[in-house]
């Protein structure tokens, strides 16, 4: 796939060979998950998954913040009564935010979160549901919900668990702290911190590590460590050895095999 630039009025995306970048470009806003925002994300990562050429994926912000989450204005008139029922206001931003972590999680591509700076709330489990996340050493991560007197969205409670563990989940989200690179490195909730001048070159870096891997061999994965937590043993050997004759079936296998008996580097040709 050659270089090439797509634009929306809320999202970015560049495409350089099998990586896409996606920006959120409403710095103005901190780049709030409004329905505006959701709406271009949505758009343009059901448009990446559906596109076999695109092997990796970056997903980062523009200025200071990585997305400070839902727009706090909006749900103020909600509260007010001027948009009418809160609960059914909110109803469809939600389900929005729930479409975009979806899609992102059902991926065959690999998710890289590059933060930037600010993740909050919605935007931190926007980073969350992605397979990896490499932060900015200006990155922040805060829960934000607990100040406002708020439940979680957009599957934090289902991913915080898988990151860190139940019993750790359980405690951020009660003590609601405010992270910053370092700590949320030792925490496990990022997989590497960077200058944040080298954020993007190291993000597209890794992304363009990932996308040489076989296609299948990553959905695989992605597929059976998402499983894994509700499978029985038995349910889970079963799905591993269905995807392991799956993957028998591909020719990217066999170049596989050829490459390693040759002392060669197989080059994956996602078939």
């Amino acid at each position: 796939m050659s270089d090439s630039h797509v634009t929306a009025p809320c999202v970015s995306r560049t495409i350089h060979g099998p990586v896409a970048v996606l920006t959120m470009d409403r710095p103005a806003t901190g780049n709030v998950l409004d329905a505006d925002m959701l709406g271009d994300l949505l758009r343009h990562t059901t448009a990446l998954a559906d596109d076999p050429a695109v092997r990796a994926v970056v997903l980062t912000g523009t200025g200071k913040a990585f997305s400070l989450g839902g727009d706090l204005a909006d749900f103020e008139r909600a509260l007010s009564g001027q948009v009418g029922d809160p609960g059914a206001y909110s109803r469809p931003l939600t389900e929005a935010l729930g479409s975009v972590v979806r899609t992102l999680r059902e991926m065959r591509a690999c998710v890289i979160a590059a933060v930037n700076g600010q993740a909050a709330g919605a935007g931190f489990a926007l980073a969350l549901a992605c397979d990896m996340r490499i932060a900015s050493e200006r990155a922040v991560l805060h829960f934000a919900y607990g100040a406002l007197g708020a439940s979680t969205d957009g599957g934090m409670s289902w991913f915080l668990p898988r990151v860190v563990g139940p019993a750790r989940a359980l405690a951020l989200l009660l003590e609601q702290p405010i992270m910053r690179a370092p700590r949320a490195l030792r925490e496990g909730l990022v997989n590497e911190v960077v200058p944040a001048t080298d954020l993007l070159d190291r993000a597209l870096r890794t992304a363009g590590h990932l996308a040489a891997n076989a296609p299948h061999a990553v959905a695989a994965a992605k597929r059976l460590v998402d499983a894994s937590h509700r499978n029985t043993l038995d349910a889970h050997l079963t799905m591993e050895h269905d995807l392991f004759a799956d993957g028998l079936r591909t020719r990217d296998m066999r170049r596989g095999l050829t490459a390693h008996r040759q002392g060669d580097v197989p080059v994956f040709e996602g078939d």
